[in-house]
């Protein structure tokens, strides 16, 4: 679905519909101007004709007058000449016969079309007005130049929307800037919504927001509340189950160790061993049950100032007091001594314990595994063993998923343990077989992004 954002299409709502409302207004008033200019017109040229035809009466009276039967007719005195110069109306004088007696300096020779009656004509465009006199024997007849009018009603449309270009880009800018101002306490209520995670879940205060944002916020610290009070249920949930089972498995095991003790050479011996072997399965998945729950609560979004490789080390070295995976682990710290990363230390933790557990538990017995910090802000796993298909090793992240075949040991949740962790630190996590640089083998390989040391923790470490 195409994304799109209140603001942009706010702006260019309002932009159309100004546009759109100038052009209406432009329309109607070019009509109305268009109205008027008609009657100007049409009154100039019945102005003109009237004005006319007194001095023409009274010249042809004083200077013209002649034999009314006379085949010349009647003609006005030329009483100086006319320069050249452009006419925007023509006239014509004509006689009750229709012989033009004078003219404008740009008229034709040819009588006009118009008939010689009182009131408007048009013909090809132009338009003509006739004034008669008392004894309907002068006529003046007076002519617009042709598109005249069209070009006085383009030019007002002209005036009217050129405008229209140059404002409508300033209106644009200046509607972007309310509207930028008018939602920027949207932008800092997103920014607010945006910081919230599993460590804070303040509310948000709605002191300087707009009165139509009140209700929202208001339900939004609601549901943060309950979101918060649910959060800290279930951490304390997993803390406390954490405790209340841990123990009671871990002495069901020892009383079940003391019985196989002492029933040792009976044939009951074999089945306290079995009991012993099933209370450490069931601990151990007890054990990544809780730390999915840890996990799934937000246990890795902390962002802790963390030394990955101290906590690595301490790791790495508990393991290495253990009969079992003593001697098949090999640390290497590489070429820092502190490499700060920011993640919460139980999580850091819980995820390497995972990973080795997943290298013993799948590695051939007497394989080597190794623990290598770097290049940069990663922790490398690696274990002996058969490679794993790109199918298999791409669904292994998931719940439940093993990489030995079905019925093998573990639990399928070590790594989505670890993956679930990485992602609430910003993290990833990586997996390879054959293991890199390597014919053979699986790597997991955890990636933090780095952080700044802060100058009490440079004291510290220096």
């Amino acid at each position: 679905m195409r994304s799109w954002t209140m603001s942009r299409r706010l702006i260019g709502a309002l932009v159309v519909l100004i546009g759109g409302i100038w052009l209406l207004g432009v329309g109607i008033a070019a009509i109305s101007i268009w109205h008027e200019i008609d009657e100007v017109f049409d009154s100039s040229l019945q102005e003109t004709a009237q004005r006319l035809l007194p001095l023409a009466v009274d010249d042809l009276d004083e200077h013209g007058e002649r034999d009314e039967d006379d085949e010349d007719g009647r003609q006005l005195a030329d009483l100086f000449p006319a320069a050249e110069h452009q006419e925007r109306l023509h006239y014509q004088i004509r006689d009750a016969k229709g012989r033009v007696i004078v003219r404008s300096h740009d008229a034709t020779m040819e009588p006009f079309p118009a008939p010689l009656k009182r009131g408007y004509f048009e013909d090809e465009g132009r338009r003509y007005f006739t004034e008669v006199s008392p004894d309907a024997n002068v006529f003046v007849q007076v002519a617009e130049l042709p598109g005249q009018r069209k070009e006085a009603i383009n030019a007002v449309w002209l005036g009217l929307g050129a405008p229209l270009l140059g404002l409508l880009p300033i209106a644009a800018l200046v509607i972007y800037w309310t509207v930028q101002r008018t939602t920027r306490p949207i932008m800092e209520v997103q920014r607010q919504i945006g910081i919230r995670s599993g460590e804070n879940l303040d509310p948000i205060d709605p002191r300087g927001l707009p009165d139509e944002l009140a209700p929202i916020i208001h339900d939004m610290n609601r549901l943060l509340e309950r979101l918060k009070a649910a959060l800290e249920a279930e951490r304390s949930f997993a803390a406390y189950s954490a405790h209340e089972l841990r123990n009671p498995i871990a002495a069901a095991r020892a009383q079940a160790e003391i019985i196989a003790a002492s029933l040792r050479g009976s044939p009951d011996h074999a089945r306290a061993t079995q009991l012993i072997e099933m209370l450490g399965r069931l601990g151990g998945r007890v054990e990544k049950m809780l730390q999915l729950a840890r996990a799934e609560a937000g246990l890795g979004l902390a962002r802790t100032e963390t030394d990955l490789v101290g906590v690595t080390r301490l790791v790495a070295e508990d393991y290495a007091r253990r009969s079992q995976s003593a001697a098949r682990l090999a640390f290497d710290a590489g070429p820092s001594q502190s490499l700060i990363v920011a993640v919460d230390p139980d999580a850091l933790g819980i995820a390497l314990q995972n990973l080795i557990d997943n290298a013993l538990s799948y590695s051939p017995l007497g394989g080597k595994i190794e623990i290598v910090i770097g290049p940069g802000a990663t922790v490398r796993v690696v274990n002996d063993g058969p490679t794993i298909s790109a199918d298999k090793l791409a669904k292994l992240k998931g719940r439940f998923e093993r990489a030995g075949p079905k019925g093998a040991p573990g639990t399928g949740l070590g790594l989505s343990i670890v993956e679930e962790i990485m992602r609430q630190a910003g993290g990833r996590l990586e997996l390879y077989s054959p293991a890199r640089d390597r014919s053979d083998g699986f790597e997991a390989t955890l990636v933090f992004p780095t952080t700044p040391m802060s100058p009490s923790t440079q004291a510290a470490s220096g």
